[in-house]
């Protein structure tokens, strides 16, 4: 076959790749990853990703995660979003983040990830298939509110009694927004790709009722020691509820609704704290 006509079939099978992956820009390298063509073999890639959900912890967990000094974390970044928002960058760049690591644990904590469909959730697995996950849920009202307050007040000065009701409806059922609380199609998603021991599902009140507790279970979890000086970890630090606690009733009256049927399937199939969401 001359290399014309060899050219001509990897740049085919690159378009299907690229629509495959959903971002023809990345089409190029991921084609030959997602093709099994190249391998990651020399390349220093994350050993988990905590994968969400959004405003449910991962902020609290990166912190105390970056004090175990089994750990690295590239600094002044949290949320790298390679599997999502920057999929244009290299596999060599995104492993780039996690090269001064050496012989410790590292990982990339993007709440983004949960939200992740099927195909590139076996891309990430292509690349990884020996990875860890760490999933965190919160009430699903509580957290969509928390969201929209973030958002929405992102403008330096900008109060609560600022925003419009339209702006935080719109908020509340805008498809992302509405996606990244429709935990039960997280898990049904990446387990379908994923053994269920490949991942640790915590919750919202783990944080504020046992945070020494769950620090333990992730850390035996991705394989680090849980003997540690606790005193160094911020484990203790209040999870910050959002502005303008509690949820003004015509918002909570919306949400619960918005919610209802999938709090009843969560507790249906994890029970536990998603009890109390009810």
């Amino acid at each position: 076959m001359t290399s014309v006509r060899k050219s001509q079939k990897l740049l085919h099978a690159a378009q299907i790749a690229g629509r495959w992956l959903g971002r023809p820009q990345a089409v190029p390298e991921k084609c030959l990853y997602s093709l099994g063509w190249r391998t990651t073999d020399g390349l220093r890639m994350p050993n988990f990703l905590g994968i969400g959900a959004q405003k449910a912890g991962t902020t609290w967990l990166h912190q105390n995660l970056q004090k175990h000094p089994d750990f690295y974390f590239p600094p002044d970044i949290k949320e790298i979003r390679f599997f999502d928002a920057r999929f244009y960058m290299s596999l060599s760049e995104y492993a780039a983040y996690f090269e001064p690591a050496g012989q410790r644990l590292t990982g990339d904590i993007t709440p983004g990830y949960g939200a992740l469909g099927k195909r590139r959730i076996r891309f990430v697995r292509n690349l990884m298939p020996d990875l860890k996950l760490v999933l965190i849920l919160r009430n699903p009202v509580e957290r969509a509110w928390s969201h929209a307050v973030m958002d929405l007040l992102d403008t330096p000065g900008r109060r609560a009694e600022d925003v419009e009701d339209w702006e935080f409806y719109a908020h509340f059922d805008a498809p992302s927004a509405r996606r990244n609380g429709i935990y039960s199609a997280m898990l049904d998603n990446w387990l379908s790709v994923f053994h269920e021991s490949s991942l640790l599902l915590a919750f919202f009140e783990d944080i504020r009722e046992r945070p020494q507790e769950l620090l333990r279970s992730v850390f035996r979890h991705l394989g680090a020691t849980d003997d540690v000086d606790w005193t160094s970890f911020p484990y203790r630090e209040q999870i910050k509820p959002g502005v303008a606690e509690p949820i003004p009733e015509r918002f909570l009256v919306h949400l619960q609704a918005l919610y209802r049927e999938e709090v009843e399937r969560l507790a249906i199939r994890l029970g536990g704290p998603v009890e109390g969401w009810r």
